[in-house]
């Protein structure tokens, strides 16, 4: 029997699939107000030529009002394999209402793709 929390979990783009080139390339802002727990961002890389930096940022709107990295280190991961996916993953509670996924090239291009998992909160 499958348990409820796979099936309430949303899942939401925070980076089109695509071949990104060198620099920084950022996903929309989220609104996470609406979630609970934690925020797990799964992300994937398919072909990759050099090697691409994963962050999150935090802010406190659409418009990236106040911008800023998550941080500890636990908010960043860095990948030079083709075919890797990771997560990362953080506590909706220690975060702003908005967040962003943010793929830093540093040597490309490289093909990846985010997408957020997480439970709406339930009245």
């Amino acid at each position: 029997m499958f348990s409820g929390e796979a099936f309430a979990a949303a899942n939401i783009e925070a980076l089109r699939s695509t071949s990104w080139a060198v620099g920084a390339n950022n996903g929309p802002f989220i609104d996470v107000s609406q979630y609970e727990g934690d925020l797990k961002f799964v992300f994937n890389c398919g072909a990759i030529t050099g090697s691409v930096i994963f962050k999150l940022q935090d802010a406190t709107d659409s418009g990236g009002t106040g911008v800023a990295d998550l941080s500890p280190a636990v908010a960043s991961a860095s990948i030079t394999a083709a075919g890797t996916t990771q997560a990362l993953i953080v506590d909706k509670r220690k975060i702003r209402s908005h967040v962003r996924f943010v793929a830093t090239v540093t040597t490309g291009p490289v093909l990846a793709a985010a997408v957020l998992q997480s439970r709406q909160k339930t009245a």
